[in-house]
């Protein structure tokens, strides 16, 4: 049967070993944490090794580093080029020396003198002892609906991240199979060419869906005119397409990255907002320090939100069958988020065409993070990934090596076979939808509408309404630092809009550079994107 629909939704920060290591696979080929081994770290400052065990809670009392260089250092990186290996043996220092206020890291360039200052009063010593909690891996009851449909459907072991570095760089190869020369989060506007852009060209459709500030807004190129402006949706609107059969030929879906703002004690600062995150990010699920051991996991959470969110998206396919069969559902991660990986990746992968452009070039000269040179011929580590469709056989495993490249790969061979690849990373990536084989849809899926939640049925109450700001933030919320990143890209779009004079943006009350800001900025986006579908109830 012909695949006529791609949907991908890209989570946050998860390594494989850390959501999946412990699934109990029914092929024993299956590369996890059950066989093999011994699967252990060695302890900080020549303490005790640490084993991979299940026992992972839902929270953390602070996030795992993720930069490039903390990358490399977890990932045990030594030697150059051919010669490069992983021993993937450095995960518990790497994180007992977060806690401890001593990441790797700074930065050079014009303004370095007065960002290292800023850096060296803002990086703070957590707790101690901290560092065997990265060794902690997800029990498979605790994510039941990944679990599900691991086992259901098809599971990668061999899926790694693109780049060992952080979310930017790994998301835009999603999208551009490039980062533009980047292994850390660069806040910019970038001008590589898009999936998006080569599936217009040859005449078939997409849909970015989304509820908060996405990474993806930095493609600008992606919704600078009203045409592709229009393109883009409130999540919620998904399963309405679903069931009317609208469904473009590729959909992707951001999660809602909003940080559900609360005391470390998770007193909620947002009051139970419908539309708080759920993508998944460690520095989204913290607890104080002391809270962390007495946590109860029941508690409602931006990591359940992640396994509903995943769910609601299965269940709006499984809905309309006749779409279903026609359509490929993949669930990866932009990046492991410095959780323990036991599998090290390749070294030796096609890098992408070209360096930094000159833009690019010349925000480096004033400011960049310092790291280590880097010719992406090597991967990051593994993230969960798993491709459900009708036609795949369940308990199926792709041992084959695959990176986020392969989405714009698979895009390409879909749907524009004669069109080149984007880049050299693409040309090389494996293509997945080939693991769809059976002749036949298969009728006997699994029902996960149990861990929908009334968060979903606020949604759907409100399909084809647009995100509203949540209420102004009280005192004691705690805004994650990688947030701070997505209001400083809010800040860029706000300006780029009010450039433009899109009406919508001059109605937003609250400075852009604030969490409020960025809220209303998503809400005047979405606003403009309505109006753009529907020209004819404004008269323009």
């Amino acid at each position: 049967m012909e695949i006529e629909h791609v949907v991908v939704l890209c989570l946050e920060n998860r390594s494989f070993d850390h959501m999946l290591g412990f699934l109990e696979h029914p092929d024993p080929t299956f590369d996890g944490l059950r066989t093999g081994g011994p699967h252990e770290n060695p302890g900080y400052d020549g303490g005790p090794s640490v084993a991979a065990t299940p026992g992972a809670k839902k929270v953390l009392p602070f996030g795992p580093d993720h930069s490039h260089d903390a990358v490399m250092n977890q990932l045990g990186v030594a030697g150059h080029g051919a010669e490069r290996r992983c021993s993937n043996d450095g995960f518990v220092t790497s994180y007992e020396l977060k806690g401890r206020g001593r990441a790797p890291g700074g930065v050079a360039g014009l303004l370095a003198p007065l960002i290292t200052w800023w850096l060296k009063h803002k990086n703070v010593p957590i707790s101690t002892g901290r560092g065997p909690l990265v060794m902690l891996c997800q029990d498979p009851a605790q994510v039941p609906v990944l679990t599900t449909l691991a086992l259901q459907f098809a599971v990668f072991d061999r899926w790694f991240c693109s780049v060992p570095g952080e979310t930017w760089p790994n998301r835009n190869y999603l999208h551009a199979a490039t980062s533009n020369g980047e292994t850390d989060i660069e806040i910019r506007f970038y001008t590589d060419p898009t999936i998006f852009e080569l599936l217009e060209e040859h005449h078939k459709a997409w849909h970015i869906y989304h509820d908060d500030t996405p990474q993806v807004w930095a493609f600008r190129n992606l919704w600078d005119t009203a045409e592709r402006h229009a393109n883009w949706y409130p999540t919620n609107r998904f399963a309405e397409h679903v069931a009317a059969g609208t469904l473009p030929h590729y959909s992707f879906i951001e999660p809602n990255h909003r940080p559900p703002l609360h005391t470390l004690d998770h007193d909620p600062r947002f009051g139970g907002s419908p539309d708080a995150s759920d993508s998944q990010h460690p520095e989204n699920n913290l607890v104080s320090n002391d809270a962390y051991a007495a946590f109860d996991d029941a508690t409602d959470t931006d990591f359940t939100r992640g396994e509903q969110l995943i769910a609601s998206i299965y269940e709006a396919l499984r809905g309309n069958p006749e779409l279903f069969a026609r359509t490929l559902f993949l669930i990866t991660y932009d990046e492991h988020g410095g959780f323990y990986d036991h599998v090290p990746p390749p070294t030796d992968i096609r890098a992408p065409d070209g360096g930094r452009k000159l833009l690019a070039r010349v925000l480096h000269a004033i400011w960049h993070r310092k790291s280590r040179s880097f010719d992406f011929t090597m991967l990051g580590p593994r993230v969960p990934t798993v491709l459900i469709s009708p036609l795949i056989e369940p308990g199926s495993v792709v041992h084959e090596v695959h990176d986020h490249a392969s989405v714009p790969s698979t895009l390409r061979k879909l749907f524009a076979p004669d069109a080149p690849p984007l880049t050299q990373r693409d040309g090389w990536a494996p293509a997945f939808h080939g693991v769809a084989s059976l002749e036949s849809p298969r009728t006997d899926l699994p029902d996960l509408s149990a861990h929908l939640s009334t968060r979903q049925a606020v949604s759907a109450a409100s399909a084809g309404s647009v995100s509203q700001p949540a209420p102004p933030v009280t005192s004691g919320g705690q805004i994650p630092n990688y947030y701070r990143e997505f209001i400083a890209q809010a800040d860029l779009v706000h300006k780029h809009l009010e450039q433009v004079r899109e009406p919508e943006i001059a109605q937003t009350t609250e400075p852009p550079s604030t969490i409020q800001g960025a809220l209303q900025t998503t809400a005047a986006f979405a606003e403009a994107a309505h109006r753009h579908r529907h020209p004819e109830e404004s008269g323009s």
